[in-house]
């Protein structure tokens, strides 16, 4: 049903960062650029990819959506309370051993041809994340594709990775090298997914 209802979800962000911030644009807006703007939009997202952190996919800010009220009735605020659910909370606190978990973020993802994650480890001060997740919402996908949950050791070797999936929930420590791998121009398939945070300490949302 989740993945149902996001695969028929007409709105979406594309998110990227431009000069160290994160941009959101509304992701049907580049179905109006033309050549000259599209190549101009790929130097801007392509340019610090090539040495440092980047990202670039479509996304749907789930925590945000609660906290402000944005869409009330929405199934996200349902997807919200559940992960936020005391059953939801102990299980991160027994699968972690951080008995200290406070609350989950969280985003639904969708990637698509030309969308990618560079290589990070989500330890971004004062976010106090123990551990991340990835809900994987993705019924059929070929792994010539790309879109692959990869893990690095300090070597920068791969020496883990999770191709879309469906109905499996991926959760991993923070600090722990990681990138989502390159989606192929020839993929015909959205991977989509439920991603956040595990966090320490009281919502600030909440307030």
């Amino acid at each position: 049903m989740l993945y149902e209802k996001l695969a028929q979800q007409a709105q979406w962000n594309l998110v990227f960062t431009r000069d160290g911030e994160h941009v959101d644009i509304g992701a049907d807006s580049v179905k109006q650029w033309t050549q000259e703007q599209i190549h101009q939009f790929e130097t801007i997202v392509h340019t610090p990819a090539q040495s440092g952190f980047q990202y670039l996919y479509k996304n749907i800010p789930v925590y945000d959506i609660y906290h402000r009220k944005l869409l009330p009735g929405h199934f996200l605020n349902d997807l919200f309370e559940f992960l936020n659910s005391e059953a939801f909370l102990n299980f991160g606190r027994r699968l972690t051993g951080r008995d200290d978990i406070g609350f989950c973020d969280a985003q639904a993802t969708c990637y698509e041809a030309g969308h990618f994650l560079t290589c990070h480890d989500d330890a971004t001060q004062g976010k106090n994340r123990v551990a991340a997740y990835v809900l994987n919402l993705t019924p059929q996908w070929n792994p010539d594709w790309g879109g692959t949950l990869q893990f690095y050791d300090d070597d920068n070797n791969i020496v883990a990775g999770f191709g879309p999936s469906f109905n499996a929930l991926n959760v991993f420590r923070i600090p722990c090298r990681h990138a989502v791998s390159f989606v192929a121009p020839f993929a015909t398939g959205s991977r989509f997914s439920i991603t956040g945070w595990f966090r320490t300490g009281e919502d600030p949302g909440a307030d």
